[in-house]
């Protein structure tokens, strides 16, 4: 009985830490009836998974943080990583974390319309951010939790809601305001639990980055001064981390660039009277870098449609959902608009008059530079002293289970062979 009782009184002491703010947002699950045995857990290298929204590739350079700069060039980076269209939050943490490009994990967006659900998706939207039925692929964390490890989630997109049955042993409804200190306290309770019940596969989640440069720009004070607190907390943070866990693992990355916005750079997409009547037949999802028109009844000639707006487009192109741009990946799936409309690099299209941030993303990741994120790494698992070409995001998936010496058995779009150049 003493054997069933201690790990429960281990969860239920780790949980009364948090600041009471976070305790009805804090969620244990039930045990794994797959759990590995503890002589199983000695051979495996724990994975923390740390996501510093919106950090440009080119940031560490442009600013120099000093943890940061050490922890790249002391380990594994890559020159950048490469997001998946749109060039987006939700749509590229899906991808890093499933494998899969957004048109087959089914977050393609967003804000979008998901036709076979009959339901729009928001980042904002609470109960369709829990909604399992708009996940269409198996996160790590779910990976990792059939295969017999605990995983725990301080923040990810999709970590809220059951997905292939899974959820993460430990997890937070997201809370945009939870300080850095309270976040990493989090992670070294967890770290610190007893073998068995600790997570061997970690995500932590920062938003200050992003949300710098989409209020002040890119070469803001800013900016500038949201690395360096990060920097600052990571350094102690990851300290911290190693004392208690030395075979640590920890993975750097973030989910897209950012680009400064030209105010001249705009375009109406519905410029006249005949185009706006569109707005009574069409969902209307998105502005900025791309913009999605789904039909709400099959009473319209898409491709005429189609062929109006772009006989006056100026800087962008409109393409039905199965004509988009291939090397984008973004095609063919009941998600995407029945049609969407795709700005040039840089301009900023809506279907109606809009605001303007002074920052943003969701660009032609292919074409444009300025939408790649970074990863850096570092562990016993990972080269030392090593600079990699660009890699895609959707190859982080099977990195990770690698690492953790689990199976591959999920459909992915992501291959190791393409990243696994920096494991020793």
């Amino acid at each position: 009985m003493l054997r069933i009782i201690l790990p429960i009184l281990v969860l239920l002491i780790s949980c009364t830490k948090n600041d009471s703010e976070f305790k009805n947002s804090y969620h244990i699950e039930e045990k794994n009836p797959n759990a590995a045995s503890v002589e199983e857990l000695q051979n495996i290298n724990p994975v923390l998974l740390i996501s510093l929204d919106g950090y440009r590739h080119d940031y560490t350079k442009k600013y120099s943080p000093k943890f940061i700069s050490q922890f790249a060039k002391s380990g594994t980076q890559l020159k950048s990583l490469v997001p998946a269209y749109p060039t987006k939050t939700f749509p590229n943490h899906l991808s890093i974390a499933t494998g899969r490009y957004p048109m087959n994990h089914g977050i393609v967006a967003n804000h979008f319309y998901a036709p076979d659900l009959n339901q729009s998706y928001s980042l904002r939207d609470r109960k369709a951010v829990k909604n399992s039925d708009f996940y269409l692929a198996t996160p790590i964390w779910s990976a990792v939790e059939e295969q017999g490890l605990r995983s725990a989630t301080l923040f990810w997109p999709g970590s809220e809601a059951e997905i292939s049955g899974q959820r993460p042993s430990y997890w937070y409804d997201y809370i945009h305001t939870m300080p850095h200190e309270a976040r990493t306290k989090q992670i070294i309770e967890w770290l610190k639990l007893p073998q068995k019940e600790r997570p061997y596969f970690i995500t932590l989640y920062f938003p200050d980055v992003d949300s710098a440069g989409h209020h002040y720009g890119t070469n803001s004070k800013e900016v500038k001064e949201a690395i360096l607190k990060v920097d600052k907390t990571l350094e102690s943070f990851i300290a911290t981390a190693r004392k208690i866990v030395p075979n640590l693992n920890i993975i750097i990355v973030s989910d897209h660039g950012m680009k400064d916005v030209d105010e001249n750079k705009k375009e109406l997409i519905l410029k006249n009277e005949e185009l706006l009547s569109m707005k009574e037949d069409y969902r209307i999802y998105g502005s900025g870098p791309i913009v999605q028109f789904y039909l709400k009844e099959n009473k319209r000639n898409i491709s005429q449609d189609i062929s109006s707006i772009n006989k006056l487009a100026q800087n962008f192109k409109c393409f039905d959902k199965d004509s988009t741009p291939e090397k984008l990946h973004f095609r063919s799936s009941p998600r995407v608009g029945n049609f969407a409309c795709i700005a040039q690099d840089g301009y900023w299209i809506a279907a109606t008059e809009f605001k303007m941030p002074k920052a943003s993303h969701g660009w032609d990741q292919y074409s444009d530079m300025d939408m790649h994120g970074i990863f850096y790494a570092s562990g016993p698992d990972f080269k030392e002293s090593y600079l990699g070409e660009s890699k895609e995001n959707i190859h982080i998936f099977p990195l990770i289970l690698r690492i953790l010496g689990l199976e591959n058995q999920y459909t992915i779009d992501g291959n190791l062979e393409k990243i696994k150049e920096v494991l020793k």
